[in-house]
């Protein structure tokens, strides 16, 4: 290509601080171009990209090309110069073009005449196709006479703009340049680009209407896909408008003429809408700056459904002149204010501010965010956070009513209780149920509906407590009657049968869940011993289902403490009975039944095998605990626990020599007892599902007399 009359004036500086250093993201490109076609009148715009693909390898280019094209004025060779690479350039204070579009007199999103630079922040090179003006007489792209619209082609590459000095620069001019073309408009060709990734289709679509708040019956953006086959459905996408569902009754809608500064005394003309749809006194759509002019704000404030599932709904949005300006969680709010944490987790909104770039721009150049340290970016701040703190206090129970609401729905409580307590008889019980569901409900967050195993348990324990508290009502109705209290007996005695096979029922069903995470727990050779330990530790039941920690047994807990003691005077090292967990020591828990006696339990992996050197360890714990029941005063001691016994909880007995006979000779004596993981999980979880198969054949009993 030769060089021709096209100039751009620019420091090198420029280019790189205002293209590279800002827009480094494709989505941030594609906006700034979308926005030029928008105020070139274009009703069609049409973005074709390799979606969900890296445009260049670790190693350099792939050879890809974006391509923007879109049906706007365009332009003719004589206004490329003054309008198009004069970079820089207040486009609303020059006169030939104004602050309102040529066609359809669109308040122009563009100001700072550098969008046309974003390009240069994923690639290197950018080719100019644009045909605009009236009309004329000429040669089309392959040289036969034809009437249209004049066109300009030129070619502008990073690498030559960005010298060491800051001559003109002359772009190279294409082949098309100075044809005419039957349709007016403009076609950008990015290529050579540097490692940047574009998104996925959905996520490219969400990314680009969510940088604009325009709506047009003559306005459309679409997508291609030019990774995809022609013809293929998911190819193309058209930008939809940037929706979020709200919560109802949250929404604050700020409502007036338009967002340009006004006169102070106009103020009332917008107004503040509240979520029961009337007039929040007090609060106004804007505010009035020290100048004595009105700065109005329109569109809502309100709370998502749902919390945040990304970055671009979180938060409000800013608009300027249809374009995003900024996106603010809080205004910049501090902590410690009524409803905080669901205002950062759910607040949304959307809002549009004109005035943001009118006499003062107070937009950042890459837009994602607005110059808050200035006296107007301070005052809407201000503003902002009112209408944060007063959203937060309107909420509360609506906020509630969608956490209740979500929670019955994940622990299906309707129906579990229904289930739970069947019948026309049994009504107050289940309206109980769900009222005391309900108030669990309403306070949970949004993290903790969405733990299954949390609702779970506070469903059990909603069905535990109904029966409670309805026979509580009962009893308190029955004696505000006087007289008639004995009418109601029959039934303040079948509900204290529900109730109470309803706790041991709930018991008894952790346990049988407690067996079965246990039984994964074995079987998983990464878990260690100390694991399982501290299972049974919180579940000692776990071993045999009559035993019980020593701290629920005063004398217990007494013999404990002295043992430690005298075990460490006899043999000089410390032992630790009552946690399996003690850091730094040898984990033993002692345990009580009131049929066996006492028990030392040694707890060992699923597939442990016992060795010499532990059995000589167990058989210091037998002597020592000999001779400590057997000491002058310790009389007491031995008529609570008759006797004492080892119980080794371990898959194989791998002893030799005196030691295997020590064992077997215990054994034989009842002092040892040896118990696989199988045969006692077995045993447990069998014992705990009768009960628990017995407790609701007793409450269907119970609920059917």
């Amino acid at each position: 290509m030769a060089t021709g009359e096209y100039v751009m004036t620019i420091s090198r500086l420029t280019v790189d601080k205002l293209g590279v250093k800002l827009y480094d993201r494709v989505s941030a490109v594609m906006a700034e171009l979308v926005a030029n076609s928008y105020d070139a009148d274009a009703t069609e715009v049409t973005i074709e990209a390799p979606m969900g693909t890296y445009l260049a390898t670790s190693k350099g280019d792939a050879g890809y090309r974006i391509v923007v094209q879109d049906n706007g004025i365009g332009m003719e060779p004589d206004v490329v110069n003054p309008f198009y690479l004069k970079v820089g350039g207040e486009r609303r204070k020059d006169p030939k073009r104004g602050n309102l579009s040529t066609k359809y007199k669109r308040r122009v999103m563009g100001r700072k005449g550098v969008g046309k630079l974003a390009p240069f922040g994923i690639c290197n090179t950018i080719e100019v196709i644009s045909a605009g003006g009236d009309l004329v007489d000429g040669l089309d792209a392959e040289g036969k006479p034809a009437k249209g619209y004049l066109t300009s082609h030129f070619v502008m590459k990073r690498s030559d703009i960005m010298t060491d000095h800051d001559d003109e620069y002359r772009p190279e001019i294409g082949a098309l340049d100075k044809r005419v073309s039957s349709q007016h408009g403009t076609t950008l060709i990015l290529s050579d680009f540097i490692r940047r990734m574009v998104p996925e289709m959905p996520t490219f679509s969400r990314q680009l209407s969510q940088q604009f708040g325009v709506s047009a019956a003559n306005w459309s953006v679409k997508l291609v896909d030019t990774e995809k086959a022609v013809g293929t459905p998911s190819r193309e996408a058209m930008v939809g408008s940037f929706s979020i569902e709200t919560m109802p009754n949250t929404m604050v809608t700020f409502t007036g003429n338009d967002t340009e500064a006004t006169a102070a005394s106009q103020m009332s003309e917008w107004q503040a809408i509240g979520p029961d749809g009337n007039q929040l006194l007090g609060f106004s759509a804007g505010f009035v700056h020290s100048d004595g002019r009105f700065y109005p704000v329109k569109g809502w404030i309100a709370y998502a459904k749902e919390s945040y599932r990304d970055e671009l709904m979180a938060g409000v949005r800013i608009y300027c002149r249809g374009k995003i300006a900024a996106q603010t969680p809080l205004f910049n709010l501090k902590s410690g204010f009524t409803g905080e944490y669901q205002v950062r987790s759910y607040l949304v909104g959307e809002l549009e501010a004109d005035w943001l770039d009118e006499s003062e721009d107070l937009i950042q150049t890459d837009r994602r965010d607005i110059l808050w340290s200035d006296d107007l970016g301070q005052r809407l701040e201000n503003w902002g956070q009112s209408v944060v703190k007063l959203l937060g206090t309107l909420s509360r129970e609506p906020l509630k009513k969608q956490a209740t609401v979500d929670f019955l729905k994940a622990g299906n409580v309707v129906e579990r209780i229904q289930q739970q307590f069947p019948g026309d008889e049994w009504k107050p019980i289940r309206d109980t149920t769900l009222r005391i569901a309900k108030m669990m409900g309403e306070r949970l967050r949004q993290g903790e509906i969405e733990d299954q195993e949390h609702v779970d348990a506070l469903v059990q324990l909603s069905l535990m407590l109904g029966p409670h508290v309805t026979l509580d009502d009962t009893l308190r109705e029955a004696a505000e009657e006087g007289e008639g209290a004995v009418g109601v007996l029959a039934s303040i005695l079948r509900t204290a049968r529900v109730a109470e096979l309803s706790s041991y029922g709930m018991i008894a069903e952790k346990r049988v869940q407690v067996i079965e995470k246990i039984i994964n727990l074995k079987d998983d050779p990464s878990k260690l011993e100390q694991a399982l330990q501290d299972s049974i530790e919180e579940a000692p039941w776990l071993i045999n289902p009559q035993w019980s920690p020593i701290t629920s047994n005063q004398s217990l807990s007494t013999l404990k403490d002295e043992f430690e003691k005298y075990f460490k005077k006899e043999t000089g090292q410390e032992i630790h009975l009552n946690k399996f967990n003690a850091k730094g020591k040898r984990p033993d828990f002692v345990l009580s039944s009131q049929d066996y006696g006492l028990q030392i339990i040694e707890i060992k992996r699923g597939g442990h095998s016992i060795k010499n050197d532990e059995w000589d360890r167990i058989q210091v714990y037998i002597d020592t605990m000999d001779n400590f029941l057997n000491l002058p005063g310790h009389e007491e001691f031995r008529a609570i626990f008759k006797r004492f016994f080892v119980t080794l909880v371990c898959d194989e007995i791998g002893l030799s020599g005196a030691q295997k006979r020590a064992f077997d000779s215990y054994k034989e004596d009842r002092v040892v007892e040896q118990i696989t993981w199988t045969n006692f999980l077995r045993r447990t979880q069998h014992m705990h599902k009768d009960f628990l198969e017995e407790a609701n054949r007793q409450k269907k009993l119970a609920l059917a007399s």
